[in-house]
């Protein structure tokens, strides 16, 4: 039987502006399970990137509720929504916000929170996920020195590092080739599988949609 992790209740989000308000995500109800593959599809602007911010917790609904193992994360402090995003869930952008003055290694071992023998722990989880993503040789490199694809794997490591429940991914392939794109998609997948993850992703093409579980539709802020 599947164990529901993800829960959006009648989620709606609305920005006001000059004599208009615009309904990004309009009175979306939508049930996600654990180890789930979610795909989010929508031309620009249809909601995709908005519901999941408010999924993740970096945004809260104009009304409705977002639960995650049955916690309405909408209702936290901004101390428990900092601890739910450090313990539970991990975030892939799009743009990478890799910093550019720290290494391969240092970028990963920023997302991690340990207390005792951190160099030594630290490598213990890191090495093994770049030689996972082929990045073995990379690892005292900085961004810069780094491709477009091999960058979008440091990130990925980067948010898999902390051991998340739940990974949510902007558009995580947006920015590289098919080739590349299909690369890292199968990456994320084994390491989902490997890590028994729920992945939760927003795309407006059509090269992933074979790979999900389930895919979502979205047009004017709502699931068709």
């Amino acid at each position: 039987m599947s164990t529901p992790i993800i829960d959006c209740i009648s989620v709606c989000k609305y920005f006001t502006g000059k004599n208009q308000i615009t309904k990004a995500v309009d009175n979306v109800n939508l049930q996600i399970n654990m180890n789930e593959f979610i795909l989010i599809k929508g031309r620009s602007g249809a909601g995709k990137s908005t519901l999941l911010n408010l999924m993740c917790g970096l945004d809260k609904p104009t009304s409705g509720s977002v639960e995650i193992e049955n916690e309405a994360i909408d209702k936290f402090s901004n101390q428990e929504l900092s601890r739910l995003l450090s313990k539970k869930i991990g975030i892939i952008f799009q743009n990478f916000n890799l910093l550019p003055t720290y290494t391969v290694f240092e970028n990963i071992e920023i997302a991690i929170d340990t207390v005792t023998d951190k160099r030594v722990h630290n490598k213990e989880i890191i090495l093994p996920l770049l030689e996972q993503l082929g990045l073995t040789d990379k690892v005292d490199f900085l961004p810069t020195e780094l491709s477009i694809g091999q960058q979008q794997k440091v990130a990925i490591a980067r948010t898999l590092a902390k051991k998340p429940l739940i990974i949510f991914a902007d558009e995580p392939t947006g920015s590289v080739d098919d080739e590349t794109a299909s690369v890292i998609i199968q990456h994320l997948l084994l390491l989902r599988k490997e890590h028994n993850l729920t992945l939760v992703m927003a795309s407006h093409g059509s090269t992933l949609d074979k790979y999900a579980d389930r895919v979502i539709l979205m047009q004017n802020g709502k699931i068709n």
